[in-house]
């Protein structure tokens, strides 16, 4: 893809304004999530135990109800636990001060921390730090990667490698992730159920950018994100 040209300015940068916008709206979405239905989560765990000890006292606690009470205790918490898991994975970084090595390294060691999978991250030093929407694209397109090659490619290790690319007159930043997974035919997904494939790539084509997958089954994955330095 060449150098957006000068008449489709005006629409990459409403893309590129959309990409921030978005990223906005996910982080109100968390925040509603916390005040509202996993509060009211705790509130009914609360109340459950409240209900269990005033039960006992009445001496009204029989084993079929005990182990009610205690299968909905069990349901809320693990309800509870997903919830918090995925505020935590889809938290906002500092994508404003923090570099797109200190993003992706900070995001690489939180999937080895919650995974058995080792993550190698290489990363060049480069003349200009990215943009706004370059830093958000990448942060989650390595999310996705990553979140892949562990629960549908079984991968125990990932490699991933960012650089510059392009020349001084078009720079680029590449990021390039290969896992040792199982891997896939891309030709054989079955349709509507590859939405964060596809998600990968809209998000760095709306930028702009380049996205290329590769993979082989039995060979792994082997994906590149290029994204515009301008």
């Amino acid at each position: 893809m060449s150098r957006v040209r000068a008449g489709e300015r005006p629409q990459l940068r409403a893309s590129k304004r959309l990409i921030q916008v978005a990223e906005w709206e996910l982080q109100q979405i968390l925040l509603d999530i916390h005040d509202g239905p996993v509060q009211h989560m705790y509130a009914a765990l609360s109340q459950l135990d409240l209900l269990r000890r005033a039960l006992e006292t009445k001496g009204q606690l029989g084993e079929e109800l005990e182990t009610r009470v205690d299968r909905v205790r069990s349901l809320l918490e693990a309800g509870l636990t997903d919830i918090r898991t995925f505020i935590g994975a889809y938290r906002t970084p500092a994508f404003e001060s923090g570099s797109v090595a200190a993003l992706l390294e900070g995001l690489a060691m939180q999937h080895e921390s919650l995974t058995d999978t080792r993550v190698s991250l290489r990363t060049e030093e480069w003349e200009s730090e990215a943009p706004l929407p370059a830093k958000i694209v990448l942060y989650r397109v390595l999310q996705e990667a990553l979140s892949n090659a562990y629960r549908h490619g079984g991968a125990s290790e990932v490699e991933v490698v960012v650089e510059r690319a392009g020349d001084a007159a078009s720079p680029w930043l590449r990021l390039s992730v290969r896992d040792n997974g199982a891997g896939f035919d891309p030709t054989r997904l079955p349709p509507g159920r590859h939405f964060g494939l596809e998600g990968m790539e809209d998000r760095v084509a709306m930028i702009g950018g380049r996205f290329v997958l590769q993979s082989v089954v039995g060979g792994g994955t082997v994906l590149s994100a290029e994204v515009p330095l301008w």
